[in-house]
């Protein structure tokens, strides 16, 4: 009877908000529509947060649950985000203008068709959304770092912060992120779960376009992320320029993969002025394939940014048995744990040092690789998806 009862709310749950179905014991079983924002994880060129959305989408979709997915798209899924499983729907909800999507399509949605929790991957909340709406912030670091945001991104990403103020519940995806939401926005803790990221790269495809592509010559250093302001290129670009004067430095190259964000310019100027400007090589965006052939073959990935909320590219390094060198900033060292060399931030002499002892201190590097490839597999999608919904599940239980 109770598989039954199951089936019948699996299939009719659209036409009810949150069923709840009376069990055998005394006990309540119950069915949501969890709806969730799609738009990010269907973009073509994705980046951390649209990576987050991608994966944690599939992974909830193979968990043994009958709650029902409800995904909301702009536009036609792409392949990886089709056929999901029979517990899930689609909506595509069409909208003619390039920006308010969320504000305007997604808000009538949720007014005239309310799932029974809304789940926003990406922080921007629409106007008009369900009682149970839960939103993940990623990070907050465009209050301790405004210079690195345009004066548009700053209004926005505070509005939907003090908006997520109100929400019964909050995501975030590291305790330092935690830590600074409940500082700058006064959230309290025991509202805000952390679920880290995960990481899977299910399969090495061969390729050599990175590297024909772009020109790249081993041996190179590599850098993966926004190429923007808080990341700390500067920093970056010093020493490399420190680096290159070392007789074992002077055949290193640097390589930065990443979408250009803001701040460009300034960083752009920097390279040019760089002494080692020919040796620095401007990739941009890349594929998946090619950032992994790209990992595979560096010779540390460098993070030495001010602020990062987790830091996915140090598990990717780690996955490839890539040596990382991080900053002491942010999550960093909190996702790194003991598998990555720390430097203080903006100290381009200590960067210097710790490439030269990965370079040859051989009994460090193979110290370090072995950690970070135990460490990666700490980190799961599937892991992440599990603890998503056991708070989709304790907020609607409570609710």
């Amino acid at each position: 009877m109770r598989d039954v009862e199951r089936e019948v709310c699996t299939r009719y749950s659209f036409l009810v908000s949150c069923s709840w179905l009376p069990v055998p014991n005394s006990c309540y079983t119950y069915v949501m529509i969890i709806g969730i924002d799609a738009t990010r994880a269907n973009k073509a060129q994705k980046t951390g947060v649209e990576w987050y959305s991608y994966h944690l989408i599939r992974e909830l979709a193979k968990l043994p649950t009958d709650h029902v997915f409800r995904l909301y798209f702009r536009n036609t899924p792409e392949p990886g985000l089709a056929n999901l499983g029979p517990n899930l729907e689609y909506r595509i909800l069409h909208w003619p203008f390039k920006y308010l999507w969320t504000q305007k399509r997604l808000s009538w949605e949720m007014l005239m068709h309310p799932p029974d929790l809304l789940f926003i991957p990406a922080q921007i909340i629409p106007l008009l959304h369900p009682v149970n709406t839960i939103t993940t912030i990623h990070d907050v670091a465009f209050k301790p770092y405004p210079e690195s945001y345009s004066l548009r991104s700053r209004w926005y990403l505070d509005l939907a912060a003090k908006l997520a103020r109100k929400l019964p519940m909050v995501l975030t995806v590291s305790e330092f992120s935690k830590k600074e939401i409940t500082k700058y926005y006064g959230i309290p803790p025991e509202r805000i779960t952390v679920t880290y990221l995960g990481y899977e790269h299910e399969t090495r495809i061969p390729t050599m376009d990175a590297t024909i592509r772009f020109a790249i010559r081993e041996p190179y250093l590599l850098y993966i992320g926004r190429l923007e302001r808080k990341k700390n290129i500067r920093a970056l670009i010093k020493s490399f320029d420190l680096i290159k004067k070392e007789s074992w430095g002077q055949r290193q190259h640097l390589v930065l993969v990443g979408a250009k964000g803001y701040g460009w310019d300034e960083i752009n100027k920097l390279i040019s002025a760089s002494a080692n400007k020919d040796d620095i090589i401007i990739a941009g965006w890349v594929t998946e394939a090619e950032k992994h052939r790209l990992l595979d073959h560096a010779t540390a990935l460098i993070m030495l940014s001010a602020y990062e909320g987790f830091g996915l590219p140090v598990l990717e390094a780690m996955d490839a048995r890539t040596p990382v060198i991080t900053s002491d900033q942010a999550a960093l060292p909190e996702i790194g744990g003991t598998a990555t060399l720390r430097v203080p931030r903006g100290d381009a002499r200590a960067v210097r040092d710790a490439l030269r002892d990965i370079i040859f201190n051989t009994e460090l590097r193979n110290k370090l690789l072995d950690a970070g490839a135990a460490r990666v597999k700490q980190f799961t999608w599937r892991a992440t998806a599990e603890k998503t919904l056991a708070a989709f599940e304790e907020l609607l239980k409570h609710s």
